[in-house]
């Protein structure tokens, strides 16, 4: 039985699959603007498939002020069979406090991929790269080989936000790295080879410092 079998879910290649309750969202507004989405209707816990076999779960801002309903969704990602599981979640200012205590359960104890993003614009962008770098990577010779894509201007902008980085040190990582994903799971000495070490240590500490 393959991935989109076991899952239920099936993701035409360079698409990505929303959860229904995501109809008509800022998010879903963004991504339709770079590649297409299809929608699903479920009870799962999972928000958006890149593929079918990576699902992701969105933990908004609102969400996190609003207390622990989150780990519950984020445990039930944890369960899914087949799926790599990614947590994308908002790190403002107003809910940076909570960071420590989201970062441990989801990759301390859970062991998924968390991902930092400041607007929802911003994990549009990490979502589009997614799509692309799964659909790149897909071993299945029968589906269709899409070529690189050009580069998302909000993937662009969502980094020069990060600390240390400008429009040319963004550029440059991005010609290095294929997605913010890949740029988040980089060591510093990677990062270092690209930036410098000075610039590396406050990108790599804006990714994994609890605050």
């Amino acid at each position: 039985m393959n991935n989109t079998q076991t899952i239920g879910i099936k993701v035409p290649v360079g698409h990505i699959t929303a959860n229904s309750r995501w109809t008509g969202s800022n998010l879903v507004t963004i991504l339709q603007a770079s590649i297409p989405v299809q929608f699903e209707s479920s009870t799962s816990a999972i928000d958006f498939y890149p593929s079918c076999n990576t699902g992701v779960v969105y933990i908004s801002e609102a969400e996190i002020v609003e207390g622990c309903a989150f780990k519950r969704k984020v445990a039930r990602l944890r369960k899914a069979s087949k799926v790599h599981g990614i947590v994308v979640v908002e790190k403002t200012v107003s809910c940076s406090q909570y960071f420590p205590e989201i970062q441990k359960f989801c990759v301390s104890d859970l062991g998924l991929d968390l991902i930092p993003v400041n607007t929802q614009a911003e994990a549009a962008g990490f979502l589009v790269q997614l799509v692309y770098v799964t659909s790149r990577l897909d071993r299945n010779p029968f589906q269709k080989q899409l070529p690189l894509p050009k580069r998302d201007p909000a993937v662009l902008a969502a980094l020069t936000s990060c600390p240390g980085l400008g429009k040319a040190k963004a550029t440059a990582l991005l010609e290095k790295f294929p997605s913010i994903h890949v740029i988040c799971q980089a060591t510093q000495q990677e990062l270092a080879a690209v930036l410098g070490k000075a610039s590396a240590l406050k990108l790599y500490n804006f990714f994994h410092s609890p605050t």
